[in-house]
């Protein structure tokens, strides 16, 4: 489990294709971020949980399956590009952003970035149009890794803002109209909409 709070942003350094749609990805850092976590362990790469197969305190490796190649922005890394980074939480952490999984639901679209102040706000509409169900004003979202609360919604689209703080902790500052994030919707939404789904069905088939 995560919390949607990001730790380091490292980059991608080298890209290996094992098959079709599988890849190596290795990742490094400035700082010695991976010298504590052990083989095996996971890490929360821009939204997506994957293992740690090889390390140094600076770099690490990851393979990525076509499940996650097809459903995640990892299909669109290319090298240097900066990642957001964070440990799997301990049973003893501090807990703060919100619950985060790391299994990403699909992809948003950025469709309008502008500043109000010292806010950007950022408007995305998700590829798959029925994760908007789960999207609500106030709510808990991750995108790319990075836990955020909701500003507003409309039927299509969902709009956040980034502080001074997070534009400078994390790779969202290089976002423009068009690229493409992971998001992940908060857990308790997801299995309200999933309740309300069921419930639908079952009344529509009595």
């Amino acid at each position: 489990m995560f919390t949607g709070i990001t730790q380091a942003v490292g980059k991608i350094t080298k890209l290996t294709k094992r098959h079709d749609k599988e890849l190596r990805l290795t990742v490094t850092t400035d700082k010695a971020f991976f010298a504590p976590a052990l083989i095996g362990a996971s890490i929360m790469i821009d939204g997506v949980c994957l293992t740690i197969i090889d390390k140094t305190e600076q770099t690490a490796d990851f393979d990525v399956m076509q499940p996650t190649f097809d459903t995640t922005i990892v299909q669109n890394y290319t090298l240097n590009q900066p990642v957001n980074l964070e440990m799997a939480m301990l049973a003893t952490d501090r807990f703060d952003g919100h619950i985060v999984s790391g299994h990403v639901d699909g992809m948003a679209t950025v469709t309008r970035v502008r500043q109000a102040g010292e806010t950007v706000w950022l408007t995305f509409q998700p590829n798959q149009s029925e994760l908007m169900a789960q999207i609500v004003p106030k709510g808990a979202i991750t995108l790319s890794g990075v836990s955020l609360t909701v500003i507003e919604t409309d039927q299509t689209t969902f709009t956040i803002g980034l502080i001074p703080h997070t534009l400078a902790h994390t790779n969202l500052n290089t976002l423009t109209v068009g690229m493409h994030v992971n998001i992940e919707t908060d857990v308790i939404a997801k299995y309200l909409a999933g309740i309300n789904h069921d419930e639908y069905s079952n009344t529509k088939g009595a």
